[in-house]
């Protein structure tokens, strides 16, 4: 799945300094039930109360991230750049007038972490891990003006986690990280009533579903439905988890729940179909119902012609007539 939107939403809400925490959690709660406008409301009104603090900016480029992955809109894309371009300039300068200032340090770290995942989900995972390098550094320098800051050791653990598994993202490329240490940091956060704690859980989901713990995975994705039912990523990525865990029947129920809400909220995303129809069709194909799978890959397969404007579309289809040649 690489650097993907399973991993996106929760690197969005990693941010919980920097704004009241009424405005936290209402910002949070907002984004997690994809109610964009309300979430957006609140980081504008951030932004024009104090345009030297990047915490409005941060959370306003996290949320227009967000929605990109949900419509796919590439309009949306521009304006997540030109957001975090903002949220980089204005934390630079608060770092020159102030190199200890332990905000500007963190939300430089953040958004650029942010624009790792980013870059991740477009397939440049060359360019994601470059971006990659700068942010343990900020997190760090953050931690050091203010150890109270513990969201940056959420953001270290992230970057600790791929650099462990970096030659599974980009082939050829070895970096020195630890899977050990980044489980340490996520683990607490996510077990713990906080600001922080979906966007841990959701974290921590995925990478326990990339080390093999599907069953994990699925318990945190479940953790994190309980309180947000309808969320399409905690979704997609319980989906995900039950399928390589071998939970085939429930992958296709969870499946299901994905299209339903997919088709509510956003009919014509064809990224988010053909993604649930693969990962669907072979769950069929393994479950012996070939005919049910076959019609799934014949759907991703008739969107072809699209493969230069959907996100993975061709990576899907590739996939879907792979599996058809089985049969």
């Amino acid at each position: 799945m690489s650097l993907k939107s399973s991993l996106l939403l929760a690197l969005a809400f990693a941010a919980a300094v920097g704004m009241s925490p009424a405005d936290i959690t209402r910002a949070r709660d907002f984004g997690y039930r994809q109610q964009y406008d309300s979430a957006l409301a609140i980081t504008s009104a951030a932004i024009a109360s104090d345009p030297s603090d990047p915490a409005g900016l941060y959370w306003r480029a996290s949320l227009i991230q967000l929605l990109n992955y949900d419509s796919v809109d590439k309009s949306l894309a521009d304006s997540f750049h030109a957001l975090s371009d903002r949220t980089v300039a204005l934390c630079r300068g608060n770092l020159q007038r102030n190199p200890d200032d332990a905000l500007a340090h963190f939300y430089l770290g953040m958004i650029q972490l942010n624009r790792a995942t980013f870059l991740g989900w477009q397939q440049r995972g060359l360019s994601a891990f470059k971006v990659l390098f700068g942010v343990a550094p900020q997190l760090n320098a953050a931690l050091a003006a203010d150890p109270t800051l513990t969201d940056a050791q959420l953001g270290i653990g992230v970057v600790e986690f791929f650099k462990a598994g970096a030659n599974r993202y980009v082939l050829g490329l070895s970096l020195f990280g630890s899977k050990k240490k980044a489980f340490r940091l996520v683990t607490p956060v996510a077990d713990q009533d906080g600001a922080l704690q979906p966007a841990a859980q959701l974290l921590l989901a995925y990478m326990l579903k990339e080390d093999g713990d599907c069953a994990g995975a699925v318990r945190y994705c479940g953790k994190l439905l309980d309180r947000y039912p309808d969320n399409r990523t905690a979704l997609r990525l319980m989906r995900d988890a039950q399928y390589r865990g071998g939970m085939l029947s429930a992958a296709l129920a969870t499946g299901r729940r994905v299209e339903q809400e997919v088709l509510r909220a956003t009919p014509g995303n064809r990224y988010a179909l053909s993604e649930n129809w693969v990962v669907c069709g072979k769950a069929f194909a393994q479950l012996g119902q070939t005919d049910s799978a076959r019609a799934k890959f014949d759907r991703v397969i008739a969107w072809e012609p699209y493969a230069d404007e959907v996100p993975w579309l061709p990576n899907y289809v590739r996939e879907a007539k792979q599996w058809l040649k089985k049969f």
